[in-house]
This record gives C-alpha cells, sequence and structure tokens, in this order.
C-alpha cells in the first residue's frame, strides 16, 4: 500500500499543475487530497482555485462552501467564496462574504490578502480600511506601506500616498519604488533633496541591478521637470535597455496576429440584430494615448458608471473561443485563427454575467481596456450597439509616452524603439482596416482635441455615445473615483497642454522612430502631424 502524500506534497503538485496549466490534473490531485485529508482545507481550498482558473465557476463555489460548512471563519476560504460570487455575478453576496473574511481576518497577512479582494472589487475605501488595520498591527511593513501609498494615489490622496512613501525611506532610505513614488507624486523642483537621494542609491546599485530600472525612470521624469532632457534621456534610456532584457516579447508575433486579425476579418461586417438591449461603452486604444482622460470625461456624466480597465472582453472571447474548439488552441495564432468564426451571443452572455458585478447603478456603463482594440468587429457582433470610443494621439508624441513609462507586467513592446515603432505600425494598420469593415461605427478622438478643445470634443463624445451634454463633464478632475492607471495624478488636474509637444525635446534621440513611421506613412516629411 502506497504511503499518504503529505499537505506539503499536495501543496507543491497541485501548484505545480497550475503553473503548467494543467487545470484537469491540479482539480484530480486536489479531490485526492481532499480525501486523503478531509478535515484540512487544502484541498478544498486549492479545488476551488483551479475550478475558478478552469472557468467552473459553480464547482468553485460549491468546492470552497464544502469547507465552509464546517469551518466558518476561515479567512482563505472566504475571500476565495467572494471572488467565485463575484466571477458569477453576484456582487452583494461577493462583499458579503469578504466582509466576514475582513471581521475574522486577525493577522497582517490575512488582512493583506482581504485588502486585495477589496482592490480587486474596486471597493478602495474598504481596502484602505484594511491596510489601516494591517499597519497598526506591523507599522514599519514596507510591503504594507506601499500598498496603502498606492490606494492613496488612486483615491486622489496624495499627500497621504507621500507620507506612505516616507515611511518606507525611514526605514530603507534606497528603497526604489518608494522614491520612484514620490517623484510621480510631485513636479521636480530645483534643490528638492529627493533628486539627490534617488541619484544616491542609483550609485550604490549595480549598473544591471533590477532595482536601479524604476530609479532610472523616476531619475528621468525628476530630469525632464527640470529642463535637462539630456539626462531625462540617457536615464530613460538605461532604464528601458534594462527593462527590455527582462521582458520576454516576441514582435514577431505580434506582427502576425495584426495580419491574420486583417485576414480574419475581411469583409465589411454586417450589423447583427440586437438581441441583448445593452449599449456599453468601450474606451480603447494604445496606453498613454488619453484613455483614462476619456474614461473620466464620460464617467462623470449622470447616466455613465465607469467600470475601469477590465479583462472581462478577453476573457468572455476566450470562453466563448473555449467552447468551440476542443483541443484548445495550442498558441497565441491558433487562438487568433478561429475569432472570425466566433459568434456574438456567446460572447455577450459570458461579457454580461463577468461584468455584472461592476456596472454601478447607472444606465450606462463604460469598460476601458486598451487592448480591446484588438477585438472591434467582436464587440459590434456582441452588442450591435455599442459605442467604441478610440483614442489617438500624435505618433511621437504616442510612442514617446509609452516609451517613458515603466509598466508591470502588460505592454511588453514599450521598451525598445525599434519594436515600439513596429508594434505602432501594426496597431495602426489594424485600426484602419477596422474603420474600412466597420464604416462610421467608431469614433476616433484626438488626445489634442481633448486637451485644446475640451468642450467641443466632449460634446461630440456625447453626442455619439447619444448622451445629453452635461457641463459636469468639463469639471471631469472633481470625479472623486478612484484612478488605479498611470495617469492617476494627472486625471485630478484641470487640463494643460505642456505634454502634447514634450517628445519634441528629444526630436534626435527620436530620428529612427520617426523615419520608421515616415516609412509607413503615419508621418509627414515635411511636418511634425501625423499622416
Amino acid at each position: 500500500m502506497s504511503a499518504v502524500r503529505s499537505l506539503a506534497q499536495f501543496n507543491y503538485e497541485i501548484g505545480a499543475l497550475m503553473g503548467r496549466g494543467d487545470l484537469d490534473g491540479a482539480a484530480r490531485t486536489a479531490a485526492a487530497c481532499r480525501e486523503a485529508w478531509p478535515a484540512d482545507g487544502t484541498g478544498w481550498l486549492l479545488g476551488s482555485i483551479a475550478a475558478l482558473l478552469a472557468d467552473d465557476k459553480r464547482t468553485a463555489l460549491e468546492l470552497v462552501e464544502g469547507r465552509l460548512a464546517t469551518h466558518p471563519t476561515d479567512v482563505q476560504c472566504l475571500i476565495q467564496k467572494a471572488e467565485c460570487l463575484l466571477a458569477l455575478g453576484e456582487r452583494d453576496s461577493a462583499l458579503a462574504a469578504a466582509d466576514a473574511a475582513t471581521s475574522a481576518a486577525d493577522s497582517t497577512a490575512s488582512l493583506d490578502a482581504t485588502g486585495e479582494f477589496w482592490v480587486h472589487a474596486a471597493e478602495h475605501s474598504r481596502a484602505l480600511r484594511v491596510y489601516d488595520r494591517a499597519l497598526a498591527l506591523a507599522p514599519r511593513d514596507r510591503s504594507l506601506l506601499a500598498k496603502r501609498a498606492a490606494l492613496h494615489r488612486f483615491l486622489g490622496n496624495f499627500e497621504l500616498a507621500g507620507a506612505d512613501h516616507e515611511a518606507i525611506l525611514a526605514i530603507s532610505p534606497a528603497d526604489a519604488e518608494a522614491l520612484k513614488g514620490l517623484a510621480e507624486l510631485r513636479l521636480q523642483t530645483r534643490g528638492d533633496p529627493s533628486l539627490v537621494r534617488m541619484q544616491e542609491a542609483l550609485a550604490a546599485l549595480t549598473p544591471d541591478s533590477p532595482e536601479s530600472i524604476p530609479l532610472h525612470f523616476a531619475l528621468a521624469k525628476s530630469h525632464e521637470d527640470l529642463g535637462d532632457y539630456k539626462q531625462s534621456w540617457r536615464h530613460l534610456s538605461a532604464g528601458n535597455r534594462l527593462q527590455r532584457l527582462r521582458t520576454h516579447y516576441e514582435p514577431e508575433l505580434d506582427r502576425a496576429v495584426f495580419e491574420r486579425l486583417q485576414s480574419g476579418f475581411s469583409a465589411t461586417e454586417p450589423r447583427s440584430p440586437d438581441t441583448t438591449g445593452e449599449r456599453p461603452i468601450f474606451i480603447l486604444g494604445l496606453p498613454r494615448t488619453g484613455s483614462t482622460l476619456v474614461e473620466r470625461i464620460i464617467g462623470t456624466h449622470s447616466m455613465v458608471h465607469s467600470g475601469g480597465e477590465l479583462l472581462a472582453l478577453s476573457e468572455s472571447i476566450g470562453a466563448a473561443a473555449s467552447r468551440r474548439s476542443t483541443p484548445r488552441p495550442a498558441s497565441w495564432l491558433e487562438y487568433t485563427d478561429g475569432l472570425p468564426s466566433l459568434e456574438g451571443e456567446a460572447i455577450a452572455r459570458e461579457y454580461v454575467q463577468r461584468t455584472r458585478a461592476r456596472r454601478g447603478d447607472r444606465p450606462r456603463f463604460s469598460d476601458k481596456q486598451p487592448a480591446n482594440f484588438y477585438y472591434c468587429p467582436l464587440i459590434f457582433r456582441a452588442f450591435p450597439e455599442a459605442r467604441i470610443v478610440h483614442l489617438t494621439r500624435h505618433p511621437l508624441a504616442a510612442c514617446y509616452a509609452i516609451y517613458k513609462t515603466l509598466f508591470r507586467g502588460t505592454f511588453p513592446f514599450a521598451y525598445d524603439l525599434t519594436e515600439l515603432g513596429d508594434y505602432y505600425v501594426g496597431y495602426s494598420r489594424l485600426m484602419a482596416h477596422w474603420h474600412r469593415i466597420l464604416p462610421g461605427r467608431i469614433l476616433d478622438v484626438a488626445y489634442e482635441d481633448v486637451v485644446t478643445a475640451q468642450e467641443a470634443t466632449t460634446r461630440r463624445m456625447l453626442e455619439y455615445l447619444g448622451l445629453p451634454f452635461e457641463a459636469a463633464c468639463l469639471d471631469f478632475h472633481l470625479n472623486p473615483d478612484a484612478t488605479m492607471t498611470g495617469s492617476s495624478v494627472q486625471v485630478r488636474q484641470p487640463l494643460y497642454d505642456s505634454s502634447l509637444a514634450q517628445w519634441q525635446h528629444y526630436a534626435a534621440e527620436l530620428a529612427p522612430l520617426r523615419e520608421r513611421l515616415m516609412a509607413a506613412g503615419l508621418l509627414r516629411e515635411d511636418s511634425s502631424e501625423s499622416a
């Protein structure tokens, strides 16, 4: 008779199987764990996690409720129950489970876990209260301080965010992320000691240390504030070079995806009959082109709830594709090849369920996920009355704004100017193709127009959305809703135009990129204007 595996062995095996994407194997091993160790929560919790990852939401809920039937204050399982209910669109029940978890939490680890759920559920004020509790138990915990600083920033509490960064630096004076966080909260001024602190922290590191990456980006931003553009570019190029070395990216794969999407959706897309009655608003485009700004403008309207940056559309398309394909597509290209045959109704049903918990109580709902630009035809198949607002920006301004941003796990094309230029060309050609096959259905909005002609552009957007003009939309910076993007500081200020031509300070450094964009017909040779 074989020996019973220990809980540690089960935990390791299930985690390894999930890490490899073998969710069926993880589910079987979790079932064996429950059989061998029925009184322990490991098999129940990990089985539920595996089921939720496999999109079997009901099974995931049943498993975690099996554990809670005998251990009703198990914090991890209460949080997992909340995750399952949120995925099912049962927001009130999900928040009740999270409240129970928060009440039961009695350690920094359990409070941290509940805080992360509240952030995921876009309940940032509740998350802030949880981190206040956690820091009362561990006031020198740098991870907790960093998470609270991020929450303060999302909520517009910039002085409190700065205080948390300073608290981290009092514990660890060279903390790179805290120094970067402070630099992003305010304009650098001559004589500010934070510049010296960043320079000293960078000098103490080896040249290729990963901790130097946020410092390079922070110093680039600080030197730009001071008008020291050569120094700014030196740090920016160094930070991007190091980040690119740490980023897995296959540019040829993106090129192939752009081409296959255009060949797969080659004919004019017919208007589907509307079976949903839904009129979602999709705000999309490349990052750093003004999508957060437009989301705030539209979301200040009394009839629109801002859902934020959701993964619901890509997840819904993936779920619809999985049901049609057995076995599942083996690659991103194979997955892309199957998209043109998908039916809109299946995507719509899934999307409505996945977003139910994030829709608020207003008649209209916006989804600001930049990468949804891949799926424009499928959006209209699912929701014929949807509206797509596509943000554009001067090509060099857009590329420079992307290049100067340190993203977290997204946009891997951003850290090399040649790769960035190639991606921009592919994206631009894809959007031009969508306009050809979806004539008149997508509204292009230039960032420059939002900044220089705010009221006229706002009126044009609202007219396209079928909404009456409201003057409050012009005061978007007063909107108190949380903002979880790199623009969280800027969108709480009135409009300013200083960023429109900022790229021109780096004209010489951007010359190879400019030539690439000109060769693609995206810039005029004798002008700084886009073609």
